[in-house]
């Protein structure tokens, strides 16, 4: 969960470099930002306003939402997709931008980028002297920008967390029940 932590601390920085061109260099350009601001001498909170923000520019929202909602996709109404989008990325972006401190110092290593058609993979591996974890980015491209849509440690895919738990609740009580306690928790969040 702590490496998950900075993977989506690396989502929320900069906007993406016009000039990048391949996966891998959307996603380092991306991590680098990360990794600076990371490593500054600036406050936990600075860090984190300078950090928050910005992850539509880097993550595929519609797409990772789709995905993480799967059948319940084509159930929700506009306005309730549209709700649970800013949502999840405020769950995610809380989730994560709390741990920042833990990552400073940390490298990632680029090992091997797959790109068929308008989808890429790309393995790293996220190295501290803690840590020693392979991280999988998976992408599409959307015009002349790739986007993350999922992300795997370990082995272990964000999508398929999210959709387990999301899925549940919405089997249940429907996207007025999932909306419900997605607010809840970022109530809870806040505290």
């Amino acid at each position: 969960m702590r490496l998950l932590c900075v993977i989506f601390c690396i989502l929320f920085v900069f906007p993406v470099c016009a000039m990048a061109t391949t996966p891998q260099e959307q996603v380092k350009t991306m991590v680098d930002g990360v990794f600076a601001v990371l490593n500054s001498d600036r406050s936990p909170e600075e860090k984190k306003t300078q950090i928050s923000g910005t992850v539509q520019s880097f993550l595929g929202v519609e797409s990772l939402s789709q995905r993480t909602l799967g059948v319940y996709w084509k159930k929700g109404t506009p306005e309730e997709l549209s709700l649970f989008m800013a949502l999840y990325v405020k769950i995610l972006e809380r989730t994560y931008l709390n741990r920042i401190e833990d990552y400073s110092g940390g490298k990632v290593d680029y090992e091997q980028e797959r790109i068929q058609d308008k989808k890429a993979i790309l393995n790293t591996k996220f190295v501290s002297e803690r840590f020693n974890i392979p991280v999988q980015y998976k992408l599409v491209q959307n015009a002349d920008v790739w986007q993350i849509y999922d992300v795997l440690i370990e082995g272990v895919s964000l999508v398929r967390s999210y959709r387990s738990s999301y899925n549940e609740i919405l089997r249940k009580d429907g996207f007025d029940g999932l909306i419900k306690k997605m607010e809840e928790k970022l109530t809870q969040m806040e505290k």
